[in-house]
Formats: structure tokens, sequence, C-alpha cells
């Protein structure tokens, strides 16, 4: 294991391909559907709950709704087969409780006692590791309990089943969000989201949610699923050190979100369905920080990248959530029903897209590019500055450079039989880079406007259309390390 987080699946290099090829299918429009909650992930958790006999349900009167505390402590006074015997019997009543407000749940968590808050953790781990409004803290040691129990059920299962693809990519993935949280770094990760399954969802913080005095999350596209989680928190820990470089609070914190399942490479990148599933959960996540944090709230932010622009764009409009800068990346576009960026309820956005990008706007056959003048973004300059040493973007990749990416002598490379043909394949590799990579322009950027920073007028502050002057860039030096 590398200071990164070695790939398990060699190789975990993230392709380009994130797009549509341009065809347009129906859409399902923006409205009340994307305003409901979460209860889609609350539904999956139940599923697994049921499935569990060391997982939880919910018993309480017919007909009453008690207090969250009060159906939390009715929760902790049941064994393990009594949890089972109800939540097999009426799994509304647990979702109904998952479903609290999380302002709701961050109130009455602290009035359950500390050892039946204790029993919960125990015994109800995939529910509590996903409580929004529960301490972050509480819900890495319970996510990081389901990991394990789940790791080994899946390397049992690929052991009696291994022609079975699905038990071997749900493998994968829990050894890639084992291997990224557990990395030694600073700051330290968290597991702050975990749902098992098929196609695995998880968030990873980097650095610590319930303190921190700013938050931002880092949101994938197209193709990238938790097979590919410690080379996206790396992507998340470059984005918290071209903070820290531009001057960020010494506390804050990033979360390589991949809360939402992503579409599968291809056509889907033209579709809504995947953004109108993922938004209600992205705002869930950012309404459970601001609830736990709610004595002092942190500064939030938002940084996506291709079809996860619009997905954000999709939560962030649907309600006001207390987002502070939005950046979109490579986007693949913003629903026509989002008429301009005042209409996402956040202090600033800003756009960047690269020159040798010629796969984002394959997603936009009819969505709206956001850097275009009538929408209201400030352009970032993803291009790269040879003054300051910068690189530019040259395709669509979020991020393609780690140590195991970058070690000719590993699988990624050697797979190649051909020395001349692997040589020649990995100098155009150095020669590439994604809008997350260290080193360039776009994540020099990045920091600075999520950072909190004030540049002078006319850099990212000022007029839409506007890329960040190379002056703002230059006090701003990049460090190669995660941090």
């Amino acid at each position: 294991m590398d200071g990164e987080g070695r790939p398990l699946l060699p190789p975990l290099r993230l392709a380009g391909a994130e797009s549509a090829d341009g065809r347009m299918m129906a859409r399902t429009p923006r409205g009340g559907s994307r305003r409901r909650r979460a209860g889609l992930r609350r539904w999956s958790l139940i599923a697994v709950l049921a499935a569990c006999a060391t997982i939880g349900a919910l018993i309480a009167p017919a007909g009453v709704r008690a207090s969250t505390a009060a159906q939390l402590q009715r929760l902790a006074r049941l064994d393990a087969a009594q949890i089972e015997a109800v939540v097999r019997a009426d799994p509304a009543r647990l979702l109904e409780l998952a479903n609290a407000n999380p302002e709701e749940t961050a109130r009455e968590w602290p009035r359950v006692p500390k050892g039946e808050r204790a029993q919960l953790e125990r015994l109800l781990p995939g529910f509590v590791g996903n409580f929004d409004g529960v301490p972050y803290a509480t819900r890495d040691r319970a996510n990081k309990q389901v990991l394990q129990q789940r790791l080994a059920s899946a390397q049992a299962a690929v052991v009696s089943r291994p022609s079975d693809t699905g038990n071997v990519l749900a493998l994968a993935a829990y050894k890639a969000i084992r291997a990224a949280v557990t990395v030694k770094s600073h700051p330290a990760r968290h597991l702050v989201e975990f749902v098992p399954g098929a196609r695995p969802t998880a968030a990873i913080a980097i650095g610590n949610l319930d303190t921190a005095s700013m938050i931002t999350w880092v949101i994938p596209g197209m193709g990238t699923y938790t097979t590919d989680m410690q080379l996206w928190t790396l992507a998340a820990q470059n984005v918290w050190a071209a903070q820290r470089d531009a001057g960020a609070p010494a506390d804050h914190a990033v979360i390589a979100w991949m809360g939402y399942v992503v579409p599968p490479v291809g056509i889907d990148a033209a579709l809504g369905e995947y953004a109108a599933r993922g938004a209600p959960l992205l705002t869930e996540a950012i309404r459970g920080v601001r609830a736990v944090r709610a004595d002092r709230l942190p500064v939030l932010n938002v940084v996506a990248h291709s079809y996860g622009t619009t997905m954000a764009a999709d939560a962030l409009a649907d309600s006001p959530l207390g987002i502070g800068t939005m950046v979109l990346l490579g986007s693949a576009g913003i629903e026509e029903t989002i008429r301009d960026a005042a209409v996402l309820h956040a202090d600033a956005v800003y756009a960047g897209e690269a020159t040798a990008d010629e796969e984002a706007a394959l997603g936009r056959f009819s969505r709206v590019d956001p850097r275009n003048p009538s929408f209201g973004a400030r352009v970032l300059a993803v291009d790269g500055d040879a003054a300051a040493g910068l690189s530019a973007v040259t395709g669509h990749a979020p991020i393609l450079h780690s140590s195991y990416n970058d070690d000719i002598a590993t699988p990624v490379w050697t797979v190649i039989a051909s020395v001349k043909a692997r040589e020649a394949a990995y100098r155009e590799h150095l020669a590439e880079h994604g809008y997350l990579d260290r080193g360039t322009q776009s994540l020099q950027q990045v920091g600075i406007v999520t950072a909190g920073t004030r540049p002078t007028p006319g850099g990212p502050s000022g007029p839409s259309g506007t890329a960040l002057l190379p002056e703002l860039l230059s006090g701003a030096a990049s460090r190669t390390g995660p941090g």
C-alpha cells in the first residue's frame, strides 16, 4: 500500500469517456419528484437491514408518532432477534424513522442515553452510519463496522462463486473503499456514508466534519464507481491541498462523495434519471452537515465534474442549501429548466472546460453549457499557464495521476508486453492531466475560488465570462504532496 492507496484491481486509471454519443432521450423533468426526500437510499438501507439479524428495526405503538429519541431508545432495548422480527414484519416503521428531518435527529440524538447510543451503534451500524443528523465520528465507526462485515461476506461469496461478476465487483469496491479510508494521510479520513450492495456507494471525508470551518463536496460523473474510490479520494485530497495552499482555514475538510449511482459510460449521460435519483441524496448529505453543525455552520462548497455537475445543479436548484461556491468542471450540461446561475442558490458559481476536452459537450445535446454568458457562471481558466508552471487539462478525465499510475513497474503498464510500446504509452500518460490533477491550472483555481480568499476585481469574483488572471495565481504556488 502506497501513501495514496494502491488500486486493487489494476488498472484503475480513470478513463476520460464520461459523455454520451449525442442522442437524446426523454428526461425526467425537474420539480417535486426531486424535492422528495432521499427515499431510494433509505429503502436500500431497509433492504439491507431486513436481511441482517444484527441490524435494526423500529417498535412504536400503531398510529403514534413518538419523538426520534423515544423511538431510538425503544430500538436500543431490543436484542438482535427481536430487531430482525420487527423489521421483517413492518420495515416501513424504520423507514419513517430514517426519514426524520436531519435537524430533528441532530436535536434528539444527544437525548438518547450514552449506553443506548452505543447499543444502537453495535446492533444497527448500517442504520446509524447513514442516519443524517448523527455526529460524523459515530457514523464513521458504524460504517467501518458494516464495511468489515460486508468485506467478509463478499470474500466468502467470491470463494464459493468465483465466476459471479457481481460478487467480484462488489468485493473490489469494498476493498477500494477500505484502502482509501485506512491509508495514513493528513488530515485523517473518515467513512461518513456507506451503502453496500451490487453498486456500493460511499463518502470519505478528509478532515473532521464535526469541527471543520469549511467543507467541500467533490462529486464524480459518469462511469466513476466505488471501485475507483482510492483515486477519487486522491482527487479530493488534491482539492484539500489546493485549498490549503490558497489560504483556506487550517481545519477545512473535503468529502470524496460517491453517494449516488452514476450512469455507465454511453448514452445514459444524456438522460436525467440518474441525476434525478442522485440529487435528493446530495441534498440530504448537505442538510445532514448543516444539522450537525447548526451551532457553528461551516462554509459549504461543491465541486463537481462531468455528469456530476448535472446532478449537483439539480440538487442546488431544488432548495437553498447555503452553498458558498459551486464549481462545475467539464460539465455534461445544466438542465434547460435551470435558467441561470442564480437558480443554484450559491453565492458564486464557476465553470471551467478545457479546450482539449472533446467529450463534455456530447452530454449537452439539449442542456446548457454553464460557461454561456447568459447562464452567468464565472469562467475558470484550465488550459495551463506556462509562466506559472501550471499544466493544462488535456481531456475530459478528472484525475489521471497517482503514485501507482505513475509507476511504470505496476501492472497498469507491465500488461503491455512490448517494452517500446509500454514506454511510449507511459510517456503519453505523463503528458496528460485531468481537472483535479496536481500541478494543473484547473486544480489551483478550484483551490483559490473555494478557499474563501478574495481575489482582486476583474478576477474570479468579477464579471461573468472572465477567467482568473495569472497574477492571482502567482501568490498560491502548488505543492506536489497530498498533504
